[in-house]
Formats: C-alpha cells, sequence, structure tokens
C-alpha cells in the first residue's frame, strides 16, 4: 500500500509541475509571441505575406474576400467601410479616422503598401481611393505599375516581396519619390 500511495504522490507532483508550467510559462510565452505578431501586422515593413495570399482573386466584384484583404492589411485597426464601383473597377476605402491622427508617414507607408497589394492580389481591380476625414488619396495600378512593374503577381513570392516592396518602405526617398509619382493627395 505503501508504493501505492508514494506513486500516487509523484503523479500528483508531476501533474502539478506540468500544469504549472504550461499555465505559467508555456500559455504566457505562446500570449506574448502572438500579440508580437499582430503588431507586427500593423506596420508595412513587417506584415506577413502569407496571411493575405488567400485573398487572390481575379475579379474585385468579390466584395468579401475584397473587405477581407483590406481588414487583414496595416490601417485595418482603425475601421473603414468599403464602397465597390465595379464599371470603373474602383474602389473606395473610407476609414474612420482622421490621417493627422495618424501620422503622415504612417499613413503613406500603409497606402503604398495597400495598394500594391490589392493590385497584386486582384487582378481587375483598377483604382483605389482611401478616404480619411481630412483627406483623400486616390492610387491607381498604372501609377504603382510605374515604380513596382508592370508584373505586380511576381512580386507575390516571399523574397521578391520582402525585397521589391517592404525593403523600400523602409527608405524615406523612395517613398517621397514613390508617393509624388503613384499617389494623388486631395484635401
Amino acid at each position: 500500500m505503501k508504493t501505492k500511495n508514494r506513486i500516487i504522490i509523484a503523479l500528483l507532483i508531476i501533474g502539478t509541475i506540468s500544469f504549472s508550467l504550461v499555465q505559467f510559462v508555456v500559455v504566457p510565452h505562446n500570449i506574448a509571441k502572438e500579440k508580437a505578431y499582430q503588431t507586427a501586422q500593423l506596420d508595412p515593413t513587417t506584415h506577413d505575406l502569407s496571411r493575405i495570399l488567400r485573398y487572390s482573386n481575379r475579379y474585385m466584384g468579390n466584395s468579401s474576400n475584397l473587405i477581407n484583404l483590406f481588414y487583414n492589411l496595416p490601417l485595418a485597426e482603425y475601421g473603414a467601410r468599403f464602397q465597390l464601383f465595379p464599371k470603373t473597377l474602383a474602389l473606395e476605402v473610407n476609414y474612420q479616422t482622421d490621417a493627422k491622427s495618424i501620422g503622415e508617414e504612417k499613413v503613406h507607408k500603409a497606402l503604398l503598401y495597400n495598394a500594391v497589394t490589392a493590385f497584386s492580389l486582384i487582378k481587375n481591380l483598377e483604382k483605389i481611393t482611401y478616404t480619411f476625414g481630412d483627406s483623400s488619396y486616390d492610387v491607381t495600378r498604372a501609377n504603382i505599375e510605374s515604380v513596382f512593374g508592370k508584373n505586380l503577381p511576381s512580386l507575390l513570392e516571399k523574397d521578391a516581396w520582402k525585397t521589391n516592396v517592404q525593403d523600400k518602405l523602409k527608405n524615406r526617398n523612395f517613398m517621397r519619390n514613390c508617393m509624388e509619382k503613384t499617389v494623388l493627395e486631395k484635401k
């Protein structure tokens, strides 16, 4: 009987230690890791391309696909409403905040990143208008192609995306030139 009791007590101790390790070490580590990943998704230079590839579509008319794409891109945390214009193959994204409150640099990076992403994944999308409470920006496929190349879907490989999109967005001169060439700001 003593041996049986010792085994039960040993198993109880091992179970308690294992439970404590999982609850107080493993779970908090996984939560912190997930939180860091989610934070990285808010920045165009660290956004995970593999997370959005499933939203590739030939037609912009698939509204749920298009909206879900933008809900997984930078600036999604500010909330947006969407309006599709199928006759002109255009999309309007109305953010629920002012661009000034977000910050000019962050807005510009996100607008370019989101435009390159949308035009690379949605084959017939031709124009995006981003509207904030205090400003509005127009971006066309032709303007993005003039900077990033005619074959935007070829950028959708992990290394090509990092080199030709994300790393370029870190360069202030590139950003300034790209904004001048590709984005028409309307106040």
